[in-house]
């Protein structure tokens, strides 16, 4: 009876002196559990990374899959033909490899430089679709871009080229812009826009 006392008060004085422990200090949510907000920016910063970089503009980029309506023109020709009117429109608004350039950084912001001026933004990159989502002002524009090295394409519809350019350039009523509405008239499935090069 008298050891069982002893151990009894023994056991007690134990519990009583114990320190209490913080279980904080062994257990971190935060680092334990992964949620899906975690895993999915995990993988837009990724798609990111594949396009991150600082892109000069080179040239007028022109990608055609529909058949054009201007008669029997080849695919070659059609292209052609098209660079060609791009490139002068292009010209008239200052866009060459001098003043314009693209930022894409790695966590998912845009910077441009047009004419002097610059805009930027978000956007995220799907490496599946080959498609560039660029917000500005929350306003989502989308084209279809691949890299290729040291090469970054950035093609949109031809009706959407249209109003960036419009807007970039202040003069929706250009003879320019004019000049080249009529290749969203007479091209169907052609995605026009920038053939970009790295710095």
């Amino acid at each position: 009876m008298r050891q069982f006392l002893f151990t009894l008060v023994l056991f007690l004085g134990l519990c009583c002196n114990a320190q209490e422990v913080d279980s904080t200090a062994y257990f971190d949510p935060d680092e334990v559990f992964v949620v899906a907000e975690d895993v999915g920016e995990a993988e837009r910063l990724a798609a990111c990374q594949m396009v991150a970089g600082v892109w000069q503009y080179d040239k007028p980029y022109v990608h055609a899959d529909g058949a054009s309506v201007m008669g029997k023109l080849g695919k070659p020709i059609a292209k052609s033909k098209i660079k060609k009117n791009l490139d002068k429109a292009y010209k008239k608004l200052k866009i060459n490899k001098r003043w314009s350039s693209m930022t894409l950084t790695e966590d998912g912001e845009w910077k441009m430089k047009v004419l002097g001026l610059s805009f930027g933004g978000s956007y995220d990159y799907d490496p599946e679709q080959q498609q560039l989502t660029l917000r500005w002002h929350g306003i989502p524009l989308k084209s279809h871009t691949h890299r290729d090295g040291k090469k970054l394409y950035i093609a949109f519809d031809m009706d959407r080229l249209l109003v960036v350019l419009s807007f970039i350039s202040g003069m929706s009523s250009s003879e320019t812009l004019k000049s080249l509405s009529f290749l969203s008239q007479n091209f169907r499935n052609v995605t026009v826009g920038f053939e970009m090069k790295a710095l």
